[in-house]
């Protein structure tokens, strides 16, 4: 019996204790399925969505109590609430209280726009000093005219302030308090520089006292030991001295007219030259004619005129995607889930932001191809919900893939970024260009000069033509107008008459094709004359006949920039191509550099020979992948997000560079140029369309097969460059020179489509002219 009791029990007791193990075991189950779901993506996203409501309800509460508090104070229709709060609020700050009440509001409005409110918190001192000004006014108002007004005019606080102030320094203190603060809101607010005011305030009385010396002057006729002595002989040129002063208050005035310090425009010792000069009377040196019409005195050096960086627009606020780490975060895991998917093993290595582009850096594991990743770009930017990814296989120079996403926070990139940095302001480039930020923010700057020329291409609106005038502006930034000259063709006839003033232009902006054509044939002329020169000075380019000749007979390099070849290549096809090609090949020791930009980059635009010639190329935001390998060999282009995305191609990069190209607006260029001006004066214009148009014609008339083609053409009845080609054994490109030269000459008529040419004038007319031609030709040479 009791062993049956005993087993009985030993069951009760297993039973009871499975029980147990079962209950705890299903209590760890909810507890981990609790803690799963609490800590689950999505239903955090609920909670945070959740929070992010009731936080701008709270906000709108906020917002309409601060409105309801300001009507309180001007009108009576608040009822019993709003008269507490008027008495509690006048009585206390009177009617300065609303700035307090005003800022709130403001605060509240900015956070439920989604805006940054660091910004405006930044700016509660000049709240702040602003209230405290305002209730010492008030309170002085009111003790002056206790009358007029009454306590709630200024408040228990305005009163006490005013009575303390009074007591304590006075009236005159008072007033010398409050322009303190006034000058002090003035500046916190406007963010300005106190010594530019207070050069700004002593160029008034600077001008004075020199027109006062100068009266002291010819009164008594005194003169210094200076104004008694000749022109100073460098050894190098003789011309006759010239009077300093006069430049000096010149550019005084010019710099007074556009705002800016003299210091800023020659140096931060130029009043300390200024005041030298009036003090001692006339300052006399040799120069030479002076194309620049600006003269620098002996102490400064004359190879540079950095401007102050104020032209180029205010400080921008460099702080990028500081808030939304967690986000990327989340992405850079969702990057690595999905490359497992695929079976890819993949760890995230870094985060770089930039001012356009997001990029993680995944770093796969051995034996994984890296054709894998960059064949998943769909599936990833399907993983991520992102418009647009692009796959940097390898990144160039580092062990890691690239995979870049838009910025969320994506920023513009101003002009002033790139130009106030190291990389611009040490760089040893002749004709530095400010290519923008690449992908980690680094500013990119390289030398046209090494280039030596540069093909960009992009749609409408990508920001090509702002690329241009950035580097224009780059480039006449640390060069004066005798270092650097630019030719402009414009045959949109818009993008380019912002420079028609630049003092660095040698001629107006050319927008008629056959002055462009004429412009090109110019250049070419201009290269072969500097070889000519180069040949006698025994040097290879331009940089050695600079250090070998005089400084005035050195040579300026010249930079022509064709805003879109495909109105030049649709209308002269065959000649603007040679031309293109030529200057291509030959021109860059001479100094002459090509900017080419267009928006089609199709085959029979950017042909064979000029994409072989100009290795460096810059690509926007394109239609297709075609048209990007059209540009850059490589596709990438298409998947660009515009607004000044690209992709820089280069000999020095063995792989296309991602850059946000930087901003610059037709007020930043404006006052650029009107600086310029005011310094050198306005541009001296060439008559590069007559030059090269002669030039042209002369190249033409000099073939000496010229004679034997118009034989032919008259022999056979047929004017075409192709028969030409197979009577003469010569180029197709030379053969349709001598054609065009027998159109020029009235010999043949105008190409009609695919019919043949018609002959003008018969055998013994044509002879007659041509010989007229080649006579006038060598007469002229001779």
């Amino acid at each position: 019996m009791s062993d049956r009791y005993s087993r009985r029990a030993k069951g009760r007791s297993k039973t009871n204790k499975r029980g147990i193990k079962e209950r705890v075991g299903g209590l760890t189950h909810t507890l981990k399925a609790a803690f799963v779901d609490f800590f689950n993506e999505e239903r955090c996203h609920v909670r945070m969505q959740r929070a992010t409501r009731m936080f701008e309800f709270l906000l709108i509460l906020l917002l309409f109590v601060t409105i309801y508090l300001i009507t309180s104070i001007f009108t009576p229709w608040t009822g019993f609430i709003g008269e507490r709060s008027k008495e509690f609020l006048t009585g206390k700050w009177g009617l300065a209280s609303l700035i307090p009440l005003f800022y709130l509001s403001y605060i509240c409005i900015v956070l439920l726009a989604k805006r940054k409110v660091s910004a405006i918190l930044a700016q509660t001192g000049i709240v702040f000093l602003s209230f405290l000004i305002l209730e010492l006014f008030l309170g002085l108002i009111y003790i002056n005219n206790p009358n007029t007004f009454d306590i709630t005019f200024c408040g228990t606080w305005g009163y006490f302030i005013a009575s303390i102030s009074l007591q304590s320094v006075g009236p005159l203190g008072i007033s010398l308090f409050g322009l303190m603060l006034a000058i002090t809101l003035f500046f916190l607010h406007g963010k300005g520089d106190f010594t530019e005011f207070i050069s700004a305030l002593k160029l008034p009385f600077s001008r004075l006292r020199r027109k006062l010396k100068d009266f002291y002057l010819s009164l008594f006729g005194k003169r210094s030991r200076r104004d008694k002595s000749e022109s100073i002989d460098y050894g190098f040129q003789s011309h006759d001295a010239i009077d300093f002063r006069d430049h000096a208050k010149e550019v005084s005035e010019r710099v007074a007219d556009i705002g800016l310090p003299l210091s800023s425009v020659i140096g931060e010792k130029a009043d300390d030259i200024v005041s030298e000069i009036s003090e001692d009377g006339y300052s006399a040196f040799e120069v030479d004619d002076a194309e620049d019409g600006f003269v620098l005195p002996p102490d400064v050096e004359p190879g540079k005129f950095p401007p102050p960086l104020d032209i180029l627009g205010a400080a921008v606020d460099n702080d990028i995607t500081a808030d939304i780490k967690p986000t990327l975060e989340r992405y850079g895991a969702k990057i690595i889930d999905t490359l497992a998917e695929f079976g890819i093993e993949a760890e995230l290595a870094d985060i770089v932001q930039g001012p356009t582009v997001i990029q993680f850096r995944i770093q796969i594991a051995p034996g994984i191809k890296v054709s894998r990743i960059a064949a998943l770009s769909n599936d990833l930017a399907l993983a991520l919900a992102v418009p647009s990814l692009r796959v940097e296989a390898p990144i160039l120079g580092q062990p890691y893939v690239g995979i870049e996403i838009p910025n969320p926070k994506r920023r513009a990139v101003h002009l002033k970024e790139v130009i106030e940095s190291p990389n611009f302001t040490h760089s040893k480039y002749e004709l530095p260009l400010p290519l923008g930020l690449n992908v980690d923010g680094t500013p990119m700057v390289v030398g046209l000069e090494s280039l030596p020329h540069l093909l960009v291409a992009g749609t409408t609106g990508s920001g090509k033509s702002v690329f241009i005038s950035s580097c224009l502006i780059g480039m006449c930034f640390e060069r004066r107008p005798d270092e650097v000259k630019l030719l402009l063709i414009d045959p949109k006839r818009v993008e380019m008459t912002f420079y028609e003033k630049l003092p660095h232009v040698l001629a107006s902006p050319i927008v008629e094709t056959k002055e462009a054509v004429a412009a090109l044939a110019w250049a070419i002329n201009e290269m072969e004359r500097r070889y000519d020169l180069f040949a006698k000075a025994r040097v290879r380019n331009i940089v050695s006949y600079n250090e070998k000749v005089l400084p005035k007979d050195r040579l300026y390099n010249i930079v022509i920039v064709v805003d879109e070849l495909a109105d030049l290549m649709m209308t002269s096809p065959k000649e603007v191509e040679d031309y293109i090609c030529r200057l291509a090949q030959m021109a860059r020791a001479t100094g002459i550099h090509l900017i080419l930009a267009t928006q089609r980059p199709s085959v029979n635009v950017v042909t064979g020979l000029i994409k072989a010639n100009i290795p460096a190329r810059v690509a926007f935001a394109l239609p297709s992948q075609a048209d990007s390998r059209t540009i850059l060999d490589v596709g990438g282009a298409e998947k660009l997000l515009g607004k000044g995305d690209m992709l820089f191609l280069s000999p020095k990069y063995a792989k296309p560079v991602r850059i946000q190209a930087p901003w610059v607006d037709e007020d930043t260029i404006n006052r650029f140029i009107q600086y310029t001006v005011n310094i050198f004066g306005e541009p001296e214009y060439i008559n590069i369309s007559e030059e090269g148009q002669t030039s042209h014609e002369v190249a033409y008339l000099d073939d000496p097969l010229l004679e034997e083609a118009v034989e032919v053409v008259l022999a056979t009845g047929i004017a075409s460059a192709s028969r030409l080609q197979r009577q003469l054994r010569i180029g197709f490109t030379r053969a349709a020179r001598i054609i065009d030269t027998m159109e020029q000459l009235g010999i043949v008529g105008p190409q009609e489509g695919s019919k043949p040419r018609e002959i003008l004038l018969d055998e013994g007319k044509a002879r007659e002219v041509l010989a007229e031609a080649l006579g006038g030709e060598s007469s002229g040479i001779d």
